[in-house]
């Protein structure tokens, strides 16, 4: 049977279809047949269907199709003299032989759907069910009647009969539910069903029918976990609920609590997280390790949110993740969402930052090889490169893992780098990648090494100093990436690289080109002996004779022989000044260590006394390896400069002064990267050419530079060969159209970020726009009114949506929103119109799914954007594919010149006045981040409490409106604010009713 299924399925559902009157009906099967009855062909156990025909006339089934995979209903076609008589029934062997009654298809045990498709090609009948029990079968009773059970034993080739209808129990009810309590508390158990005995354990245990049952309520006075079964004679026992019962626990980080029978983990025979007698050598061990199996065992996952709420509560597989780190007493986990377990994926945003809804698999990291020192390296080091730089590294969230109710400390948890990665972020299908890991061989995790090898070969064999053979490794190398994926491993003087921890991937397509990932940072920031601020990674990295480890040759021939390209050399070098000045600034990696640190800094002592070796490495004290991080973060650049002028032979470095006349009118990047601050400090080698570009806020344009250079355009490439000021000159863009425009469009989501349709409009105009009695339609005439009191401010957004609830689940501080749209918007492309308030056009778009469209935002993540407003947005040109999620209420991406600078950064932190004020029952709060920071919004009542969490999360720069609804809450003041590690601002609000 097939173990793994992409489908999002719920759990056990089965779409009923009636059958009267159809020809041929799916009357049974078995999705997991390991003892029931084998196929007399190939004398094997195989998944099986069944069909039945009620009818008074034979079917012969030439022509017939049969398929696992609704949009592809002739997967699998019967040929020959295939009969089914009256009144009879046949059965087809799903085991992938494709031959008579044998199709090319398996069944999934973890739920799937099935279809049957008559010579015509119209369907028949077909069935979706969830996860399925080994040897039980699923069958319609009578035979061809609706409705489904589960049936042991099964009746292959037969009448089915109600004597082998057995279905399984349903979940017992347990009062109160899982979570956090100050005391002690009682659990009382109870089943809908007469005559159920509930059994359950208290040690991780799945309940048997030997566990203890239940007669009288359960008190739970520590902190453990209740796994509760029900059981009765003639039918299938439930599934095990699991809840974790926390009491009096004081952490305020996010909780997973894991649970498994504890021979799954300990055992000496079968355990994962022990020395065991059954191991083998690997992973740095000098003698067999249980923890070195790659083994997989079944757990319950529930996670915890800082609010104390229960996220979800899963069924999943588990196994040990890393390598050498295996040996330390506390382990790093990895979590598998299969159908074998339950649910085939995990539909829950792990992490707040990311646009993505549905996970196959996610790590409980120990911090690696950090474990030792902070705990929280590596997911500092990612935290920083996001924003600004265009890297595929793991996102990161500090949470606390009880394993079976007992405490086990601070863990990291982070997306895992595989297919299912890239597919999320990159909307590309795992099945369609090469994936590559190098340490010392290469390996394909996906597809094959063949491109890469090519690759490699060509480099080799032909010098980028040519331009045409730098043009074509640049068709097949995602260049600006490659390049910051060096300056960040160089900057961050990794000890552990490029020897190992090396991965790449690309489409395989014509147009796909490799991108680096990158992980395992924890012998960065002063990590090791070979990771400090004086480390000269440069010559490390382009060491043509290095040891096996860290750098051999193999590891440093692609920098190396790409910087024999002029071109190459020049936007490598001063790109990593440019990042020194603005992504790795002194302030801003102090700010971010600072905040990291305080996010777990209350859990610490624990952590430390659960796990007495943690923490105990080079200044020995928490605080004091914090400051190893800091000290590097302090004197890098400058140390890190001074390797760049030796290496090329610079003549030098110079510092400019970059200035806007105005602020709120433009943006000024260097190499692609945004200039924050006005009248910022930014040193650059001199002799190496610095690109420039200035970028006019909607309703403004650029005039000059002046300062340094005098120029017009906009984009620039200039030698610097001295101190000086730089200044760009805006001014109003008056011939910029007063109306709003269509600015973006959401026409199918993303499976995995699905906020329904949507439009987002913009006003280029300096002032506001009443909206009340404008109409947004489309080509068939179908139109949607605007409300009164509908307006949009000055240079401002408005998003009209399809579904408001589902578009602010995900986009909850995307700003002024409108709905619900009576008709969605077409995949297949089509004509939108905004219309005044006396029904003339304000604007006319008509979209396509593909050429000359971008085609990823037909379902890849990304939305239609257009590039300015001033352009002719009825052209193809003028339009590019978003950020995966797309950026509502904000700035569009693709007007910035790199996809991961998608705001204006305000020259400092505010906290701005609530509109309407006083209100009710809703209002809106504005506040403003000069930088991505993680971000406190809190309303409090005039006796301090607090009555609202309005945001708690990690927030990009820019300006950002969250809405306060007021509903519930009593007439009078509040107050509200805003806190981040550097910021802390009140204002007061007045609800009035």
């Amino acid at each position: 049977m097939k173990r793994t299924v992409r489908l999002l399925l719920p759990l056990l559902a089965l779409l009923l279809r009636p059958a009267s009157g159809q020809v041929l009906i799916i009357n049974e099967f078995m999705a997991s047949n390991s003892s029931v009855i084998k196929d007399p062909d190939y004398q094997a156990y195989a998944d099986w269907i069944e069909l039945y025909n009620p009818g008074d006339t034979a079917v012969h089934l030439n022509g017939w199709t049969i398929t696992d995979d609704l949009s592809a209903p002739a997967k699998y076609a019967f040929t020959g003299a295939i009969i089914v008589p009256a009144h009879a029934r046949i059965l087809i062997w799903a085991d992938d032989h494709a031959t008579g009654t044998h199709t090319n298809f398996k069944l999934s045990a973890s739920g799937e759907a099935v279809g049957l498709f008559g010579p015509s090609g119209a369907l028949v009948d077909t069935v979706t069910f969830g996860a399925q029990a080994n040897d039980v079968s699923r069958g319609r009773y009578p035979d061809g009647a609706a409705a489904w059970y589960a049936m042991s034993p099964s009746s292959p080739g037969a009448a089915n009969s109600a004597s082998g209808i057995v279905d399984r129990l349903t979940e017992p009810h347990v009062a109160p539910a899982a979570g956090f309590h100050a005391g002690p508390v009682t659990v009382t158990l109870s089943h809908p069903v007469p005559g159920v005995t509930l059994r359950y354990t208290r040690d991780g245990h799945t309940p048997t029918a030997q566990s203890p049952a239940y007669t009288v309520p359960v008190a739970v006075e520590t902190t453990q976990v209740l796994r509760v079964r029900a059981f009765k004679d003639g039918m299938l026992p439930s599934r095990t609920v699991t809840s974790t019962y926390f009491i009096d626990e004081p952490t305020d980080l996010p909780v997973v609590s894991l649970t498994t029978d504890p021979e799954n983990f300990f055992s000496d025979t079968s355990g994962i997280y022990v020395i065991g007698t059954n191991g083998i050598l690997g992973h740095c061990s000098t003698a067999p390790r249980n923890w070195n199996q790659e083994w997989e065992r079944p757990a319950d996952i529930e996670l915890f949110e800082k609010d104390r709420a229960r996220a979800f509560a899963v069924s999943a597989g588990v196994q040990i993740y890393g390598g050498c780190t295996r040996l330390y007493p506390q382990k790093s986990l990895a979590f598998y969402f299969r159908g074998d377990y339950g649910d085939a994926t995990l539909p829950y945003r792990l992490f707040p930052s990311l646009p993505i809804t549905v996970y196959d698999n996610f790590i409980l990291r120990s911090s690696g090889q950090d474990w030792w020192r902070t705990m929280f390296r590596d997911g500092m080091v990612q935290t920083l490169f996001r924003g600004t730089m265009d890297l595929d590294g793991p996102a990161y969230r500090p949470a606390v893992l009880f394993l079976n109710g007992q405490y086990w400390g601070i863990h990291n948890l982070r997306e895992k780098l595989n297919e299912h990665f890239v597919e999320a972020h990159h909307g590309v299908s795992g099945d369609n990648i090469d994936l590559i890991e190098i340490s010392k061989e290469v390996s394909a995790n996906n597809g094959d090494a063949a491109a890469y090898n090519a690759m490699i070969a060509y480099l080799t064999n032909n010098s980028p100093s040519a331009p045409e053979h730098y043009t074509y490794l640049s068709s097949i190398i995602d260049m600006d990436e490659y390049i910051d994926y060096q300056i960040a491993q160089i900057y961050g003087a990794n000890g552990d690289w490029p020897g190992s921890n090396m991965k790449l991937w690309r489409e395989r397509s014509p147009a796909g080109k490799w991108r680096w990932m990158i992980y395992d940072l924890d012998f960065t920031f002063g990590g090791n002996a070979q990771g400090q601020y004086s480390t000269n990674t440069l010559a490390q990295a382009t060491a043509t004779n290095g040891p096996s480890w860290p750098n051999p040759p193999w590891s440093t021939l692609m920098l190396r022989r790409l910087l024999e390209n002029a071109g190459f050399r020049n936007e490598f070098i001063q790109r990593y000044a440019v990042h020194l000045n603005t992504s790795f600034a002194a302030a801003r990696v102090h700010a971010v260590i600072d905040s990291l640190a305080l996010a777990i800094a209350n859990e610490i002592p624990r952590h430390k006394q659960r796990w007495p070796q943690s923490i105990s490495l080079d200044a020995k004290t928490w605080t004091g390896n914090i400051q190893i991080m800091k000290d590097f973060a302090q004197y890098r650049p400058d140390t890190s400069r001074k390797h760049f002028v030796q290496k090329f032979g610079l003549p030098g470095l110079a510092k400019l002064i970059i200035s806007r006349n105005d602020p709120q009118a433009g943006r000024i990047f260097t190499h692609t990267v945004e200039v924050t601050g006005n009248g910022s400090s930014n040193i650059v080698f001199r002799g190496v050419p610095l690109r420039l570009k200035a970028q006019a806020m909607p309703g403004y344009r650029f005039v000059r530079w002046e300062g340094a250079f005098t120029s017009a355009a906009a984009e620039t490439s200039v030698l610097i060969t001295a101190n000086a000021p730089l200044t760009a000159v805006f001014a109003p863009d008056t011939a910029l159209s007063a109306a709003p425009v269509i600015n973006e469009i959401n026409y199918r989501s993303s499976p995995v970020f699905d906020t329904e349709d949507w439009v987002e409009l913009f006003n280029p105009s300096p002032s506001s726009v009443n909206l009340a009695g404008w109409a947004f339609g489309q080509g068939n005439g179908e139109e949607f009114v605007l409300p009164a009191g509908a307006s949009i401010a000055a240079r401002g957004y408005l998003v009209l949506s399809r579904d408001t609830a589902r578009f602010r689940a995900l986009h909850p501080s995307a700003g002024p929103l409108i709905g619900n749209l009576p008709f969605g918007l077409s995949s297949a492309g089509e004509r939108l119109r905004l219309f005044t308030a006396v029904h003339e056009t304000a604007d006319d778009v008509t979209y396509m799914p593909g050429a000359p469209w971008a085609s990823s935002p037909n379902g890849g993540g990304p939305t239609l954007s257009l590039m300015h407003p001033s352009a002719d947005n009825t052209l193809a040109t003028s339009w590019k594919a978003s950020k995966p999620g797309g950026t509502p209420g904000v700035l569009n991406d693709v007007y910035a010149v790199t996809a991961v600078t998608e705001r204006s950064a305000p020259d400092g932190f505010a906290l701005l006045q609530n509109y309407p004020n006083p209100f009710n029952p809703a209002t809106v709060i504005v506040f403003r981040l000069p930088k991505r920071a993680p971000v406190m919004l809190t309303v409090y009542n005039r006796l301090g409490q607090t009555v609202r969490r309005l945001a708690e999360r990690e927030m990009e720069a820019g300006e950002h409106r969250v809405p306060f609804d007021a509903s519930g809450l009593a007439s009078g003041v509040y107050f509200y604010e805003l806190t981040t590690p550097s910021f802390r601002s009140v204002r007061k609000s007045m609800v009035v009713k």
